[in-house]
């Protein structure tokens, strides 16, 4: 556990230090946008967005996955349950 955290200071360390030697102002142009702002801001947004868009495509595979596998499991109750007993005739 002490590991995770150092890993996390770490890596927090490293995201202030390239924000402060990225602080010159940029203009980015997409479309009808223009957005102007600090070079740093601008990546860590843009990687933000990233990961935002990467896990929504996870959380739509994830529950398609889980989805087939109710359905599989019902599928095999179903196969499962002992056939009614049959009548004899008298």
């Amino acid at each position: 556990m002490t590991a995770a955290y150092l890993l996390m200071a770490l890596v927090g360390a490293l995201c202030a230090v390239f924000a402060l030697q990225n602080m010159q102002q940029t203009v980015v142009k997409f479309l009808l946008w223009r957005v102007e702002g600090p070079l740093a801001l601008i990546i860590l947004i843009s990687v933000l967005g990233g990961l935002v868009f990467a896990s929504c495509v996870g959380l739509l595979r994830n529950w398609k996955l889980r989805s087939r596998i109710r359905q599989l499991e019902a599928q095999l109750t179903a196969q499962e349950r002992p056939a009614p007993p049959t009548r004899s005739p008298e």
